[in-house]
This record gives structure tokens, C-alpha cells and sequence, in this order.
């Protein structure tokens, strides 16, 4: 894994355009996008290999909404022509909010708090895509984000070992926060049962701590084929998941990738 940037190096970004959110809660919903570069896991179904590093190279801007006229720039970049990039395609078609993803965006911290804060500042509601795993950062950058998608991993479908109480204290940040947060987990025909049951048990203990805020609807995600590595879970085992997950927790919705199924980014 690259190491990080030095605090003058700027951030690190991938590319910047609008497009259809395809995901969750906000499905359907315009958003534009800022893909940061770096991530502290590894999933074997990503589909976004090209902004798992950290490292300098080219960055896409879009030039006007979904025209993908890009503008190829060098990244890392500061960031305020990041904030530019995204004013740009802001201010030239109404956008629902601005999506901070990646790889994971919450890696870059310092710079990430940065650019939160500056969309903030010019009134942009901020969503955090994210794995979920970097509490120090949650709670540092939560006071500027109108939105939180978190994703829970499982191990049997992810294999990232990512630890089930640092997921619970992630969501007891961002609900604490006060900001609206949403879980998504991506289900496989390898799904664990007994990994999906701590899963939505872990979600709705934390959401029964958090009596004062809304309680996180939970996305089963079924899981989008990526090369040769992955496959689908039959309809059979998502009806299957879906009825085991609401056994434990009633808010539990099943949201495919939407944005692959119409060819989007």
C-alpha cells in the first residue's frame, strides 16, 4: 500500500462527475461524485481497482454534467480545484448532494475534512461513502456531512477481516453525530448465515442505543459479478437473506447496483 501523502502534497483523487446514485438510500438521486484515491481494505469483489493506491497520476474532471468531456489533470491536487471541479457541475444542473467515495475517502483524512468543510461552506450536502472502519475519522469529519453510507463486511464474501466492534463503534459515531446514516451490506452465494445474523444484531443494538436518532435502515446489496472472481447470489438466497435479516430487524431493504444494471459509472 502506498504510503501516505505528505500535508503539501494535496489530495489524492481519481475523478470528479455527476451521475445517477446507484446505491441505498439515495438511489436514483443526482449526485455528484468525487472518487478519492487509497484504501485501507481489500474486497474481492471491488469494482473500483483503480482507486485502491495512493499515488500520483491522472485525475478525470467532467467539464459538464454526464457529458464525460473530461479534463485530465495530474493528482494529487489541491483542494480547492477540487472544490472548483465540483462547483462547476454544481451550479450547472440542481444535484441532489456530493458524494465523497472512493476506494476510501476517510484514508486522506486532513484533506478530506478540507474539502467537507469547503462544500459545506458553499451550502453542497456532503455524503461519506465508506467502508466504515476508521472511527477517529468519522468523528472528526461528521459535523459537516448531511449523509453517511456505511458498508458492513462480511468476511465470507469480502474477505477483508474488517472487525465486527470496530463497525459498531463507526455507526455509535455517526449516529451519535446525529447524521443520517444508512448501512449497506453486500450479500454473495458464499454469505456466512451466522456472519449476516451478527451483522444485522450488531445494527440493531446500535440502533436501540441511539433512541434520539433515526434508526438505520440496512441494504442488502446483491452482489455485482466483477471479472471472473465473483457471481451473484440466486434470487432464491436473497429472498432468503432478507427474510433471515428481518427476523432480527425490521428496517431491511434489498437495493441491487442499480447504476451497473443502466450502464452507468
Amino acid at each position: 500500500m502506498s504510503p501516505a501523502p505528505s500535508p503539501a502534497a494535496g489530495i489524492y483523487v481519481c475523478e470528479v462527475f455527476s451521475a445517477i446514485q446507484g446505491e441505498a438510500m439515495l438511489v436514483g438521486e443526482r449526485q455528484v461524485f468525487v472518487r478519492l484515491a487509497g484504501c485501507n481494505i481489500r474486497c474481492a469483489y471491488c469494482d473500483q481497482p483503480e482507486a485502491l493506491e495512493r499515488h500520483p497520476g491522472p485525475c478525470l474532471l467532467e467539464r459538464r454534467p454526464g457529458a464525460r468531456d473530461w479534463e485530465v489533470v495530474a493528482s494529487p491536487l489541491p483542494v480547492g480545484t477540487v472544490v472548483d471541479a465540483v462547483w462547476t457541475l454544481w451550479r450547472a444542473l440542481p444535484h441532489h448532494s456530493a458524494s465523497l467515495t472512493g476506494g476510501e475517502p476517510l484514508m486522506q483524512m486532513g484533506r478530506a475534512l478540507e474539502l467537507a468543510t469547503a462544500l459545506h461552506a458553499r451550502s453542497i450536502p456532503v455524503m461519506a461513502e465508506t467502508n466504515g472502519t476508521l472511527v477517529g475519522a468519522i468523528e472528526r469529519i461528521a459535523p459537516f456531512l448531511s449523509y453517511v453510507s456505511m458498508d458492513v463486511k462480511l468476511p465470507s464474501v469480502d474477505g477483508a477481516g474488517v472487525s465486527m466492534a470496530t463497525q459498531r463503534a463507526f455507526l455509535d459515531t455517526a449516529l451519535g453525530a446525529g447524521v443520517p446514516t444508512w448501512v449497506k451490506i453486500v450479500v454473495g452465494p458464499a454469505t456466512d448465515p451466522s456472519e449476516l445474523d451478527a451483522a444485522i444484531d450488531m445494527v440493531a443494538v446500535a440502533a436501540s442505543g441511539q433512541p434520539g436518532s433515526p434508526p438505520p435502515v440496512v441494504f442488502l446489496q446483491p452482489l455485482t459479478p466483477f471479472a471472473a472472481a465473483t457471481t451473484a447470489p440466486s434470487p432464491e438466497q436473497v429472498l432468503g437473506f432478507q427474510e433471515r435479516a428481518l427476523r432480527h430487524y425490521r428496517r431491511v431493504r434489498v437495493v441491487p447496483q442499480t447504476h451497473k444494471a443502466i450502464g452507468q459509472r
